[in-house]
């Protein structure tokens, strides 16, 4: 009987391990936490309104909407490959 358990255990550790990956499957290598984080940097007290992962001009980007202290919303890209804050003008 404790054999049965320890395998189910496993089993089931295993399998939620797998589905708890932090990595997006349309091939992001940062994840969404992480780009939120990245693109506050710059924004001390700001707070994120909105993120989500997109294509913009060929390069998979979290697009992060911040919403700063008594300031209009911005737009903040964050490459999702590489971490790095994609420039407005590129």
């Amino acid at each position: 009987m404790k054999r049965i358990s320890l395998t189910a255990l496993s089993l089931l550790l295993s399998l939620s391990l797998l589905a708890a990956s932090p990595h997006d499957p349309k091939g992001a290598r940062i994840t969404k936490n992480e780009a939120q984080h990245i693109a506050l940097k710059d924004y001390p007290g700001a707070r994120v309104t909105a993120a989500k992962l997109e294509k913009v001009r060929g390069i998979l980007v979290w697009s992060i909407e911040i919403a700063p202290a008594n300031a209009k919303p911005v737009l903040v890209a964050v490459d999702a490959k590489t971490g790095r804050v994609v420039p407005e003008g590129r």
